[in-house]
């Protein structure tokens, strides 16, 4: 009694600060002593303290008040990525870039059980409607649980989720069936229904809880997702997919499950880490073209015919992914790679009805008339995301500078990764890109610079990009022995680095910006320059 009456003090105290800070101190203390005592005075907890118990839950690995908390959830959503990285009593700890970067979740079994266990919550808010009606406000009532952002580098992780949503599907549908003789429908109505060739839907409007998820499909998952879709129209748990990536060879019969997703809600198709085999280009644009809400589409590697720009239909495929990108009317990102838009980039992006904010166009082989069209369309003025890898920026430096001018006031993500950019061409790229002082992300590897000029780059940042904070890196230079005198940087150069003089540079490039604090830009080797989402820079 006496922790309930301290409890209903804290909930009442004006000062959120304090109250979160101390809030937190007495939960954890209560879930280290007794997590069943918490679970039986949830009852007793004002609705504006929930989130702040679902984070202490979640992060003391508390299934049981996860189960609770989710079961008896206040609030007409539950946006499980935002709740964790609001954080609320970890403010004075932790910064944004630590919270960033514990994204997304990795895969083990504690985190496996922990979601588990959200899901177990819903489905048991499910049973509870079902049996005794629903005794909250319908604007309180849970109608989304929103379980997207969660998918990462690890295939097995990700394979867990695409299973534990699909399981998700399949229990509540024999909660359903089960529980069907407790809803206000007669059995007669049941047996009418089954007799009908329908399944039987006897449960009220407020056991129908939305599953918003994020789709990984590999040539293990996709059939147990295609059931889990079909069976979607009798189950109160509605699986419904935001954003939809693959990761294998694509043929005809992978794109069978697009038809099931709601074209109202998913805004995002990766195809980018899937190669196009045996199929017509018309016929991937004519499914994806369905979906009116889209708004980021990353196109498949093509056949290479078409990568090397030399097949006599080529201008013919062009000219239908110019028809049919020109169809969604909320188009905003779109990437391709590997494929020849020399003198096309205009043609291709004139139709489109927005203008985008993220453009990827790595390996294509653009040229200054491409540029030159992207420096003055009206996507320049929008666009926060540029990817131009693999381009020879050095032959196009004129027009390449004018397009850094034009997108200064709202790029924050731009690789130049393998462009050619020597130390001379970087010096003439460097008023232009202070110019850009919304910059955060910057993608330089693979290109011929040395440890002076990233390490007066570096102290330049504070003062003239602020936002910084990751810059990718290759070997320098003057930390390499051994490299072609001619041509681009090995794309593999470990056998050609000095590794002490290397991690002596980044040293010092750490210790220029030591005054920055958690602001310190951060440094990355990796060849795959992959953070920073579009959906999250907006």
């Amino acid at each position: 009694m006496r922790r309930l009456q301290v409890l209903a003090i804290l909930c009442l105290d004006p000062s959120s600060m304090a109250r979160t800070k101390y809030f937190q101190s007495f939960v954890n203390d209560l879930l280290v002593r007794d997590e069943e005592k918490m679970c039986k005075i949830l009852k007793f907890v004002p609705q504006n303290m929930f989130e702040i118990l679902f984070n202490v839950a979640f992060r003391n690995n508390k299934t049981k008040l996860l189960y609770e908390l989710v079961k008896t959830w206040p609030y007409s959503q539950l946006k499980f990525r935002k709740l964790l990285q609001a954080c609320p009593f970890d403010s004075g700890t932790s910064s944004k870039r630590y919270l960033e970067d514990q994204w997304p979740l990795t895969y083990n079994e504690s985190n496996k059980d922990r979601i588990d266990a959200i899901i177990l919550g819903v489905l048991g808010y499910i049973r509870k409607v079902i049996i005794c009606g629903s005794q909250q406000s319908p604007y309180r009532r849970l109608q989304q649980l929103d379980m997207t952002g969660l998918l990462g580098k690890d295939y097995f992780w990700n394979s867990k989720l695409m299973t534990l949503w699909a399981t998700s599907i399949a229990r509540a549908k024999i909660y359903s069936k089960s529980l069907e003789k407790k809803t206000h429908y007669s059995e007669s109505q049941a047996r009418n229904q089954e007799a009908e060739g329908f399944p039987v839907t006897t449960f009220p409007t407020e056991a129908h809880v939305e599953l918003l998820v994020d789709f990984h499909m590999s040539s293990s998952s996709e059939e147990f997702l295609k059931e889990a879709l079909l069976d979607n129209t009798y189950s109160p748990l509605h699986l419904t997919c935001q954003d939809f990536y693959t990761s294998h060879s694509l043929v005809q019969s992978d794109l069978e499950i697009l038809p099931l997703l709601d074209p109202l809600v998913l805004r995002r198709v990766d195809l980018s880490h899937s190669i196009l085999i045996l199929m017509d280009i018309r016929y991937l644009m004519s499914q994806i073209t369905t979906f009116q809400n889209l708004q980021s589409l990353k196109l498949p590697h093509f056949n290479e015919d078409m990568q090397s720009g030399k097949h006599p239909m080529l201008k013919t495929n062009i000219d239908i992914l110019a028809e049919e990108l020109s169809k969604l009317s909320h188009l905003r990102e779109i990437s391709l790679h590997s494929i020849c838009l020399s003198d096309q980039v205009e043609y291709l992006l004139r139709g489109l009805q927005c203008s985008l904010e993220s453009l990827q166009v790595s390996y294509c082989s653009l040229t200054n008339k491409d540029l030159t069209y992207l420096s003055q369309s009206h996507h320049s003025s929008q666009l926060i995301k540029l990817d131009l890898e693999g381009n020879n920026i050095t032959e196009l430096q004129g027009s390449f500078l004018e397009l850094l001018k034009s997108v200064s006031n709202s790029l924050r993500w731009l690789n130049m990764t393998m462009c050619g950019i020597c130390v001379n061409d970087f010096c003439e790229i460097l008023p232009h890109l202070y110019s850009c002082s919304r910059l955060s992300y910057l993608g330089l590897s693979q290109n011929p610079l040395t440890r002076l000029s990233m390490c007066c780059f570096v102290g330049s940042c504070q003062n003239k990009l602020p936002n910084l904070k990751l810059i990718s890196v290759s070997i320098f230079l003057d930390c390499s022995k051994n490299l072609p005198q001619h041509g681009p940087l090995p794309r593999l150069s470990e056998d050609y680095l000095d590794n002490d003089k290397f991690l002596s540079v980044l040293r010092e490039m750490e210790q220029i910006q030591i005054s920055r604090g958690d602001s310190a830009i951060e440094f990355t080797t990796s060849l795959s320059f992959d953070k920073g989402d579009y959906f999250d820079l907006r």
